[in-house]
């Protein structure tokens, strides 16, 4: 039961991949690098959103690569984060939107009836974005050695702690 953050977006798919992940988004950067999944839902009722999939349908899963803190401020004066992803696959699961006001979510792939090992990742693009400090290179590997941890013993990346001494 691989766990996902789902975003209900207005974000095309040339414009996630262009970026190398989706943004802005309030969430914490530590608790998004703890997810393996982010799943795109589309926001068909925002005026810049494309045509191409229905409201509340879901339409990418990505694979989390990393998340760092964005140049934008949300209006509650909290940072928004940028999630990266290092593979896409395109999916299409109508009616996959919670209702919730709340455009962030956290769940699992089962939720939306995905099956983890029969999804077609393909790589993103590289692009030249770059991470905004020295310290999110480190946040962002040290994130993937606990998600690579969790798969090798099946827990969650949340009971994974690295400690380093000096």
């Amino acid at each position: 039961m691989p766990g996902a953050i789902a975003l209900l977006t207005r974000e095309s798919v040339p414009e996630v991949l262009a970026a190398g992940g989706t943004g802005n988004w309030v969430t914490s950067a530590d608790r998004a690098r703890g997810f393996p999944y982010v799943v795109l839902v589309r926001n068909g009722r925002h005026p810049a959103s494309p045509s191409d999939t229905e409201h509340g349908a879901a339409f990418l899963v990505g694979r989390i690569s990393g998340a760092r803190i964005s140049a934008a401020t949300a209006v509650s004066g909290y940072p928004r984060i940028f999630i990266e992803i290092s593979e896409y696959a395109p999916v299409s699961v109508p009616n996959a939107w919670s209702k919730s006001q709340n455009p962030v979510w956290y769940t699992d792939l089962t939720e939306f009836g995905i099956n983890e090992n029969e999804l077609q990742f393909q790589p993103v693009p590289h692009t030249t974005a770059k991470s905004e400090s020295p310290a999110l290179d480190r946040d962002h590997l040290v994130a993937e050695a606990k998600r690579t941890i969790a798969r090798l013993f099946s827990v969650p990346a949340t009971a994974v702690d690295i400690s380093i001494r000096f």
